[in-house]
C-alpha cells in the first residue's frame, strides 16, 4: 500500500499518495501549488476555491509552456551549432 501525506490547500485537506523516496519532492510540488493558489487569491481577490484553482492551473501551465518552448529553442540552437561545426 502506497503511503500518503495530508496537505492543506486553502483550508481544505487532501491526502496525497507518495512513494517513500519521493516524499520531499511531493512536498515541494504541493508547496508550489499552494504558493500559486495563494498568489492567484491575493492578485484577484477571489474567494471561490474552484476559481482560484483554475487560475493557478492556468498560471502554472503558462509557466510550463514558456519554459518548454525555451528548452526546445535551446535544443534547436545547440543542434544547429553542432551541425555548423560538423562533429
Amino acid at each position: 500500500m502506497t503511503p500518503s501525506i495530508k496537505v492543506n490547500i486553502l483550508g481544505e485537506e487532501f491526502p496525497v499518495k507518495v512513494n517513500t523516496d519521493q516524499e520531499e519532492y511531493i512536498k515541494e510540488v504541493v508547496q508550489y501549488v499552494i504558493d500559486k493558489m495563494e498568489e492567484a487569491k491575493i492578485l484577484t481577490k477571489e474567494n471561490s476555491t474552484k476559481r482560484i484553482a483554475v487560475l493557478a492551473a492556468l498560471n502554472i501551465t503558462a509557466e510550463f509552456l514558456k519554459r518548454d518552448k525555451s528548452y526546445k529553442d535551446n535544443i534547436s540552437d545547440i543542434e544547429k551549432i553542432l551541425g555548423d561545426i560538423e562533429l
